[in-house]
């Protein structure tokens, strides 16, 4: 089935303020027209963009609740209190409940963790772990990733006499839990001054409170920020204001000297050499697309602690078992991912009537559940609609939201919620249950809550092209700079290039069946550029047919037997202009 076509737009530029900043910088016009897209004007800002300090990170007490919350964890340690951390059992969650551990274990023994099983208890703070809390003596609870909207289960900690301690990152909705502090920087009453902080990243605040609480070196909570980038790389929060520094810091301590369980994530990758492996060329987009399944793969298939512990090993030995079951969980979860995705567009291929509508809702009981938030975001890639996929065979059935740009998935869930048993999220993402025989009603009330918020014109998905490059402008001077712009994600996204009047050479080709491998040239250049096409070998016929198509595409530097390389990584084709609009 054809994916819906991009449309490929231009980003305007401000030639007055690229002039300004090429007179300041001394700098390429090319490289001055990428920042002043970012927002970047003058000296000081890109001197910050360039090169980020840990100095410029923000007081952690200016965030509402931390003072408090600071004060109770520190009576707790002196007094030696039973401590449970609490958290969320996907990539931020496992990784904030790695960070807290690791940090605050030192300092008082008498401290375990818990994360919720995903299938029997689902998201957020469940009545068993406060009941579990309760029979340990448990007298102070720190939930990560989670929290925000568990009010009942709150309340419950409180008549327990358990003093609970919320890290949470998520929307909080009009009545709070009645929790001993709240930290969580979307309250509407918090002056914390960066609002986009992943829960890990939350976490991490909380550490930093403490160290200058107890007067600790500062350095003890910096060593975790390799935790804190994984978080803000696979929970897709912006990579610009204070997460960009928490991502610079945190990459740099990946490849320099990360943990054993990393080490053996990332060496599973290499070709050759993993052994002796220990400095490594990651890119941001790595930690997504390369750690982060096999860390998310331990929740979504079976117990997410087997990531915490593989997260926390700190010996070799012990890293391996763990590893190994993760690697089994995420081989596992792949077979279970295709089956959902397969099912899901038969049904569709089935029921085109599904196709008139702005939403997508579907239901499978032979699903699994640990799979169907990745083939909600599959099916956008498809049909570019808010989708939500539902699994389970009991009365209550679960599901994983996913939408697209300009639909805030959050509220249009939120206008349907006489239907739910709970939900929680935010505008891009979401998770939901609902009984069953609710689920005709909800999807008709999903389908109205959407249509008030779709425009008029129908939204299609976008690429936003920073300029047009010719091949002869790509060097090693540029794509050093580009990688100098890292991390990239939301809020700073890598350039994206476009070039036309290309011609096959005669010897790109199709690889693995999928996947196209690219050799051409631009008319009236000189260069030669290779590139990769993921997942768009369809494309082959009409690239070797056509002598004047167009590439939509970022540069990336391959390395291969100690030669570094510039090449293309394809987002899409053109063929007759038929993409490009200004």
């Amino acid at each position: 089935m054809e994916k819906v076509k991009k449309d490929w737009i231009l980003k305007p530029f401000e030639t007055k303020k690229i002039n300004e900043l090429k007179s300041e910088l001394k700098i390429s016009h090319l490289i001055c027209k990428l920042l002043v897209q970012r927002g970047i004007y003058g000296y000081d800002e890109a001197k910050d963009f360039f090169r980020p300090k840990l100095e410029q990170l923000h007081d952690p007490f200016l965030m509402k609740g931390m003072k408090k919350a600071c004060k109770r964890i520190s009576t707790a340690i002196d007094n030696n209190e039973s401590i449970l951390i609490y958290g969320d059992y996907d990539v931020d969650g496992t990784t904030a409940v790695s960070l807290m551990y690791s940090f605050l274990k030192p300092l008082n023994k008498n401290i375990e963790y818990y994360i919720p099983d995903r299938y029997k208890e689902g998201y957020g703070v469940s009545e068993k772990a406060i009941e579990y809390a309760s029979e340990k003596k448990v007298r102070v609870i720190i939930s990560l990733d989670c929290g925000i909207t568990n009010l009942k289960e709150v309340e419950l900690a409180q008549k327990n006499n358990i003093d609970f301690i919320i890290c949470d990152h998520h929307l909080p909705e009009k009545h709070l839990p009645k929790a001993f502090s709240i930290l969580n920087p979307k309250q509407k009453d918090c002056k914390y001054p960066f609002k986009e902080l992943s829960g890990c990243g939350v976490g991490f605040k909380l550490i930093q409170g403490i160290s200058i609480n107890r007067n600790l070196s500062k350095e003890i909570a910096f060593e975790k920020l390799d935790l804190v980038a994984i978080s803000i790389a696979c929970d897709m929060v912006t990579v610009s204001g204070e997460n960009r520094i928490l991502a610079h810091f945190g990459l740099r301590l990946l490849n320099k000297n990360t943990r054993a369980g990393i080490k053996l994530i990332l060496n599973s990758y290499l070709v050759y050499g993993a052994a002796s492996q220990s400095i490594y060329d990651l890119r941001f987009s790595d930690l997504a697309f390369k750690i982060g399944p096999k860390i998310n793969a331990a929740g979504r298939m079976g117990d997410a602690k087997d990531a915490v512990r593989l997260l926390l090993s700190d010996k070799n030995k012990t890293a391996t078992a763990f590893y190994a079951i993760l690697k089994e969980k995420n081989e596992a979860r792949k077979q279970k991912q295709n089956s959902v995705i397969e099912i899901a567009l038969d049904y569709i291929n089935k029921s085109p009537e599904l196709l008139n509508k702005n939403s997508m809702v579907l239901y499978d009981d032979s699903w699994h559940k640990g799979v169907v938030g990745i083939a909600a975001s599959k099916l956008i890639e498809h049909f570019f609609k808010p989708t939500i996929i539902f699994a389970g065979n009991d009365n209550i059935i679960t599901g994983s939201a996913r939408s697209i740009p300009g639909i805030n998935i959050h509220k249009a869930i939120n206008d349907c919620s006489k239907w739910l048993v709970r939900f929680g999220g935010h505008k891009m993402a979401a998770g939901l249950s609902l009984k069953k025989s609710d689920l005709m009603h909800f999807t008709n009330d999903f389908e109205k809550a959407i249509n008030k918020q779709m425009p008029l014109q129908d939204i299609k998905p976008e690429l936003h092209i920073d300029t047009e490059l010719a091949f002869d402008e790509i060097s090693p001077s540029l794509i050093n700079i580009i990688k100098q712009m890292e991390p990239f994600g939301p809020g700073n996204p890598e350039p994206l290039f476009i070039s036309k009047g290309l011609f096959d050479t005669g010897l790109s080709k199709i690889v693995k069946k999928e996947h196209l491998k690219l050799n051409i040239k631009q008319k009236g250049a000189n260069k030669l550029m290779n590139g990769i096409a993921f997942n768009q070998a369809k494309a082959y016929d009409k690239i070797t047919k056509n002598n004047n198509f167009a590439l939509c595409y970022t540069l990336y530097e391959n390395t291969w037997q100690n030669k570094k390389n510039i090449e293309l990584m394809v987002k899409d084709f053109s063929f007759n202009n038929e993409n490009t609009r200004q």
